[in-house]
């Protein structure tokens, strides 16, 4: 022991003396989120902007697409840009850091329910539309699916919470496609006549599909996808205030089987028996002069709704009939709104 102390001295006598040893600290960098990201703690009630990024950024502009939230680790969220790549926090929004992903344009970020490592991206490389996988929180990942040249793009993902290697997407060439096998290998379900902008599963029922198309068009799947129909016409549109028949926002309830919303340029529409009869939630304001760009439910209590227009957000405790504001001071848009699985926070991305 002796020995050991006498040659640690030595060494460190010999450095002081060499200019070796220094008090200096190298300083983490650090960027700035602008105003990208909001956080609600209170269910969308009172918003903090959450900008503070630590180590080397990506990219200036941070536009934001995508959410995805750890089932086992709230703190922990991912998201998706337009450029950039996917940036992560880990302590719940007080810092973020880019991972290593160098693709642009994550349109679609899911996390598989069973382990909270499985991460799914989709991106643009070399102009070209994938879909990335990760086992280990992003240190690798691997290609599953392209498109087959540049131009398309994958829209959307989705993960099964019943069966995490199911896993759907959506693309710009107007395709949905499904994998079974944890995206080894895929097989083409869709084909519609305009871009698909999401897909949805039912809480309870996997069988029970719908996706939403950039016209505005709803269909619905009772069998996993093997077949489709439009249930567009089962919305009587001159029973509601608003009827130019523009949706853009696609919602299945957290809670409640057979519920589904639809969201937009018409306000909010609900159904409770799996899209045979809607009902119309009165927005605040005219969406035909702002339209709804985001839904949230919360997945404790299903009263609980938050929409965000341009600027604002809007809450609802009691299924839409009373409404609390907010108003953010920001030049950007609001687009994706997500609640934790624990429902109580909630997350608001912006773009430009």
């Amino acid at each position: 022991m002796k020995k050991i102390l006498f040659i640690s001295a030595g060494l460190l006598v010999a450095l002081v003396f060499s200019g070796c040893v220094s008090n200096k600290t190298t300083a983490v960098p650090t960027f700035t989120l602008t105003q990208s990201v909001w956080k609600s703690t209170d269910g969308g009630a009172n918003w903090e902007a959450k900008n503070k990024g630590e180590g080397k950024a990506n990219a200036t502009d941070i536009d934001i697409l995508s959410f995805a939230i750890n089932p086992y680790d709230v703190n922990n969220v991912y998201v998706g840009l337009r450029k950039g790549g996917i940036l992560e926090t880990t302590d719940g929004g007080t810092t973020w850091k880019f991972i290593n992903y160098q693709s642009e344009k994550v349109y679609g970020l899911a996390l598989s329910p069973t382990d909270g490592r499985t991460l799914y991206a989709s991106g643009v490389w070399q102009g070209t539309g994938k879909i990335f996988k990760t086992q280990d929180e992003g240190k690798n990942w691997t290609e599953i699916y392209t498109s087959p040249s540049a131009g398309p793009i994958v829209i959307s993902l989705i993960i099964d919470k019943k069966n995490p290697n199911v896993i759907y997407a959506t693309t710009s060439e107007k395709e949905a496609i499904k994998s079974m096998d944890g995206g080894a290998t895929w097989k083409n379900i869709y084909l519609s006549e305009d871009p698909i902008l999401k897909i949805v599963i039912d809480v309870a029922n996997s069988n029970l599909l719908y996706f939403i198309t950039n016209s505005g068009n709803i269909f619905r799947s009772k069998d996993a996808g093997a077949s489709f129909e439009d249930i567009s016409g089962k919305i009587n549109k001159e029973s509601f205030s608003f009827n130019s028949g523009k949706f853009s926002v696609i919602k299945t309830d957290p809670v409640f089987p057979n519920r589904v919303y639809l969201a937009g340029a018409d306000g909010i529409m609900m159904s409770a028996d799996g899209g045979e009869k809607w009902q119309e939630i009165l927005a605040l304001n005219n969406p035909e002069n702002f339209p709804i760009r985001a839904l949230a439910i919360s997945p404790k209590n299903s009263s609980e709704i938050v929409y965000a227009m341009d600027q604002a957000t809007y809450k609802s405790i009691d299924g839409g009939k009373n409404w609390k504001t907010f108003q953010f001071d920001n030049k950007m848009k609001a687009n994706i709104l997500e609640y934790n699985p624990n429902g109580g926070e909630l997350y608001l991305g912006f773009t430009k």
